[in-house]
């Protein structure tokens, strides 16, 4: 290599390491301080320069890169990573005389020792651990069940305000190197509502809460998914073997030092008083905040006070976690009005005058049915409550009796169905809603439709609820049957507005996919009336093949464990009704499963026949969803309730009330790992 080559190599390695160095300052200024200081043109054009750099000259790429936050190939499955100190939870409390107890235990566990407590918000988003080696990032885990969780380092990469390189810091005369930083990651309430919104206009199921879609967004195998999602972090503990830290606020202001986004509204106390001030000013301006928060986090400062008060089995003596009530709101109802589900169920809604609620405006919410509207004694015109939980979901909690009109009527349920047909409504003995049973009623027809095409039945990408309803409209589908004949329609399908080949090609895969699902996905999604995905399950694995069960008496099927009176006896009516049949016979020409296939047969395991599982809390490794589907193929059975019966409860993450009751009653309690084991054999 000639003198001149060398140099310009040279040159080349220190314009990357230049580029890089500007663009972690640029994510520094843009994704923490939220203050950029240059246009995103000019920073797309350096990262673009890297990114060429870095493609022409491999060998200049270096771990800390910023072109690595696009994410790489998708990954089979999560590797495990052991924490080195266990990542605990926090005990919820949701009382002032709770919040006095806690002081009260720091106070005698410190034996008279004065001591300050540092409050902080209580973002509401996903736990996760970062590592850093040589000032470099390193590896990035869940929580999982706090001793060990899964590497999702890929997926922590791609989000901006977390640098990949740290700022130089020393502290007590070292520099601090090697370190684990943890915090939570969240989404802003604009970028929540934002995705829903886009959800919305696809016709797609929206996110429940922002928790929920974070969690989800990070268990993505993909991190180039990952990397399409704005995910924001907020760091809030630091550990180093390298060096002896003093106090948890002075670890957020290293914490700064080194680039991390931390809480901007922390406050040190001194008094309980000071601790209430705290809790009381957020509870009022919490809904000011662009992220969502569900409460305030207390911890005593010192770090030398925190290894004297130690933890318990699972949460630390030394922090706790005061709970905010659910967000409420007053407005006016100015009517009320009914939605008819798939199974003809006639659930009514409040029309509520416009109130901004919890981060998003109000304008409808749940009533549940008949009894709950009668039990909460509300009118039309009344000032009702309305609230959020933890779900974004709002419903009507109760009203304003000082409030209400002089003249206002008691409300009435309505005897003929809303639809078109009028039709009669009927409210079974024993039950609390009144349905609508008319074949062609086209509420029906498109939330049939809408549940036979979701992602937990048929799974059709691309036949959301606004689609359904445009093609019910058009009368391109009367029945769910007509979804395999689109195919035939594909011409009519690209005349229409916001519809492309691609979207329409796009569709009819999607569709021709569908015919490889299960035949419990199948018998789920023709839609019998009290059958949802659990007991399709039972049923399939039962009875093997869908002859079997339009030849099964009542009797026959309540000898299945689980299926009971009211199941069978829908079964039963379901397949002896002849329009049901024909769809059924539909279906199976257009070549969807009917039976299980010999691989779901001998699949068929008894290993866990007898045993009845609980889960609670967040688990890391799958999906509650996945944990359960895994017991009942193995012959267990899944409950929502703890009781002596219960053979083991799985316990995940921030488990709930569940967990206490399986202390309490002696039940065999499972982490994560011992799950896993216990599946495995």
């Amino acid at each position: 290599m000639t003198q001149d080559s060398l140099t310009h190599k040279i040159s080349i390695e220190e314009r990357a390491a230049e580029l890089r160095e500007q663009i972690r300052k640029h994510d520094y200024h843009y994704y923490v301080e939220a203050e950029p200081v240059i246009s995103d043109r000019e920073y797309d054009l350096l990262l673009e320069e890297l990114h060429t750099i870095e493609k022409q000259h491999p060998e200049f790429v270096t771990p800390d890169s910023p072109t690595h936050r696009v994410g790489g190939a998708p990954l089979k499955v999560f590797p495990t990573v052991q924490h080195k100190i266990q990542m605990l939870s926090l005990a919820n409390t949701y009382t002032r005389e709770e919040i006095q107890d806690f002081d009260r235990r720091v106070k005698e566990g410190l034996e008279g020792e004065k001591y300050s407590v540092v409050t902080e918000l209580k973002y509401d988003g996903v736990a996760v651990s970062l590592r850093y080696q040589n000032g470099i990032f390193d590896i990035g885990s869940t929580r999982g069940d706090g001793v060990t969780g899964d590497d999702i380092t890929n997926n922590i990469r791609t989000i901006r305000s977390i640098p990949l390189k740290i700022n130089p810091v020393t502290v007590h005369g070292v520099q601090l190197l090697n370190f684990e930083v943890r915090g939570e990651v969240f989404i802003l309430k604009d970028d929540f509502l934002a995705i829903n919104a886009e959800r919305e206009e696809r016709g797609e199921k929206l996110y429940a809460n922002p928790r929920n879609l974070a969690a989800g967004t990070l268990k993505q195998l993909d991190s180039r998914e990952v990397a399409k999602r704005p995910l924001s972090i907020v760091c809030y503990y630091l550990y180093s073997e390298d060096v002896k830290l003093s106090s948890h606020s002075e670890n957020l202001s290293i914490l700064k030092q080194m680039g991390f986004p931390v809480s901007p509204v922390v406050e040190e106390c001194f008094s309980i008083d000071e601790i209430f001030e705290y809790i009381n000013k957020w509870e009022l301006q919490r809904e000011s905040l662009p992220f969502f928060i569900d409460g305030i986090v207390l911890k005593v400062n010192s770090m030398r006070q925190q290894d004297i008060l130690g933890s318990i089995a699972r949460s630390p003596k030394w922090a706790i976690a005061y709970k905010y009530e659910s967000a409420k709101a007053r407005t006016l109802l100015n009517s009320i009005s009914f939605q008819v589900g798939r199974t003809g169920v006639v659930t009514p809604v409040a029309e509520l005058n416009p109130v901004f609620l919890a981060g998003s405006t109000v304008s409808r919410a749940t009533l549940h049915n008949s009894d709950y509207i009668a039990n909460l004694d509300v009118q039309v015109g009344d000032t009702v409550i309305v609230e959020k939980g933890g779900d974004v979901i709002p419903k009507v909690s109760g009203y304003v009796p000082e409030m209400r009109p002089e003249h206002s009527i008691p409300f009435v349920f309505p005897t003929t169905c809303p639809c078109p047909h009028q039709s009669e409504l009927h409210r079974p003995e024993g039950e609390a809603n009144y349905y609508c049973n008319h074949a062609e009623c086209p509420w029906q027809i498109r939330r049939k439709i809408s549940h036979f095409a979701s992602r937990d039945a048929m799974d059709i990408e691309g036949l959301g609820e606004k689609v359904v309803e445009q093609l019910v409209e058009l009368g391109l589908l009367r029945t769910i049957t007509d979804i395999y004949d689109l195919h035939q329609h594909r011409e009519a399908l690209l005349q229409l507005d916001r519809w492309g080949v691609k979207s329409v090609d796009n569709l009819l895969s999607a569709i021709e996919l569908s015919k490889q699902k299960p035949f419990s996905r199948v018998l789920f999604s023709i839609g019998i009336r009290f059958v949802g995905e659990g007991g399709a399950k039972i049923l399939a694995k039962a009875f093997l093949r869908v002859d079997a069960l339009v030849e099964a008496t009542i009797e026959d099927l309540t000898n299945v464990p689980e299926i009971g009176g009211r199941i069978a006896a829908s079964v039963v009516d379901f397949f002896h009704d002849e329009s049901e049949m024909a769809i059924v016979q539909r279906l199976r020409d257009a070549g969807l499963q009917f039976e299980l296939s010999e691989s779901e047969r001998a699949g068929i395991s008894k290993a866990l026949e007898g045993k009845t599982f609980v889960i609670t809390g967040e688990l890391e490794t799958m999906s509650r969803k996945s944990a359960g589907d895994a017991i009942e193929q193995r012959g267990g059975k899944v409950s929502g309730s703890v009781s002596k019966k219960t053979s083991y409860v799985v316990v995940g993450a921030n488990p709930g009330s569940k967990f206490d009751k399986a202390q309490e009653l002696g039940v065999t309690i499972l982490n994560e790992s011992e799950f896993m084991a216990v599946l495995e054999g």
